[in-house]
């Protein structure tokens, strides 16, 4: 759960650089930390990351999203035992 939160204000901060920077793309990061803070569900961040992928497979700003989505957004929830 804090693990969570420390992604979140890493992925808010590096966002607002982002937006503030036009080198970095901001956008993708604010989307995650949205995520991370609970405010969007599993498919809206995946339908959006989707939408912000480049046509070239191999770039380093695709390889970073695929990462992140396979690494956090699409790891399974551990059963919650009573």
């Amino acid at each position: 759960m804090i693990v969570r939160f420390v992604l979140g204000f890493v992925f808010l901060v590096v966002g607002i650089i982002g937006v503030i920077f036009p080198v970095l793309p901001g956008i993708p990061f604010l989307i995650l930390s949205a995520f991370f803070f609970g405010f969007l569900s599993r498919e809206k961040v995946i339908k959006y990351m989707k939408k912000l992928k480049t046509s070239d497979k191999n770039s380093t700003f695709n390889r970073v999203i695929n990462h992140i989505l396979i690494k956090y957004v699409y790891r399974k929830e551990p059963i919650k035992t009573r």
